[in-house]
């Protein structure tokens, strides 16, 4: 009797106004979807019926755009680590390195110690570290107007004797900076772990537990003022030469405050090397 009467029959209104109605919506959406959607999207000028079904269905012609020239690609540095460079830069002489390197007293002072907070020490850096930094120099990749016109004027051989010469200095006559207070846990945690909700990695993964690590540029010892006003350049992108972006994107989500605390933290320790 239910098959009979009410919305259970067989030829009910209900059911067939229901099938109506689905049909109807599918049809509707179809439509929507596949020409009036894609038309809209490609300003009112589809190329057919055919296009306008792709467009539906995600598939587009891309001629148009692979027609237009590609940006220029960013080079951070002009730098390849062949085994080309790493042979130019173990021929370094430190003798002649000193000669050459006379010129740079004036800021650097003698035998690397920085006579200005904002110049950086380069007694002990590791070879590699300064002839890169001298490299981009030459290039543009890293821009101070003083150091620009200094690189122009060397020869990859005269570079290579530089960083030779001031990799030979004694680190350990360097000064500590003054702490003005204690840095903070946040700044410690900063330094062995980084901040993982903020994609920060910690400044021990490439530069030490300490500020120092084999074939990266020590920290330690380092000028407060010279390491505040890299850390702004990276973050503000006015030092690009960062060849895998890392310092950019970390010292672009550090605040002021950490940014002092991590300068003071690095600026002030004792820099003293074994060995040296």
């Amino acid at each position: 009797m239910a098959r009979r009467h009410g919305p259970f029959a067989t030829f009910s209104p209900w059911v067939l106004g229901g099938i109506c109605l689905i049909v109807t919506f599918w049809i509707v959406s179809l439509l929507i979807g596949f020409l009036w959607y894609p038309a809209v999207g490609s300003g009112g000028k589809p190329g057919g019926f055919l296009q306008l079904i792709c467009g539906g269905l995600g598939i587009v012609d891309n001629r148009a755009y692979a027609a237009q020239a590609a940006p220029s690609p960013v080079v951070s540095s002009d730098l390849a680590w062949t085994d080309a460079t790493w042979k130019k830069i173990r021929t370094g002489d430190p003798t002649r390195g000193a000669t050459v390197a006379a010129s740079c007293t004036t800021c650097h002072g003698l035998q690397g110690i920085s006579t200005a907070d904002y110049v950086p020490n380069l007694a002990g850096l590791p070879q590699e570290v300064i002839y890169k930094q001298l490299v981009d120099y030459r290039t543009g990749k890293r821009n101070y107007v003083v150091m620009n016109a200094v690189a122009t004027g060397l020869t990859d051989q005269d570079m290579a004797d530089v960083a030779a010469y001031y990799s030979s200095c004694a680190r350990s006559n360097l000064v500590p900076g003054q702490s003005s207070g204690p840095s903070g846990d946040s700044i410690a945690r900063l330094v062995t772990d980084g901040d993982p909700m903020r994609n920060v990695v910690a400044c021990a993964a490439c530069h030490g537990p300490e500020g120092r690590k084999i074939g990266a540029p020590p920290l330690v010892g380092q000028p407060v003022e010279y390491l505040s006003n890299q850390l702004v350049a990276f973050s503000q992108g006015t030092r690009s030469n960062d060849i895998n972006r890392q310092m950019r994107l970390i010292a672009s989500r550090l605040t002021p405050q950490e940014v002092a605390g991590l300068t003071e933290y690095f600026g002030s320790k004792e820099p003293k090397i074994a060995g040296r």
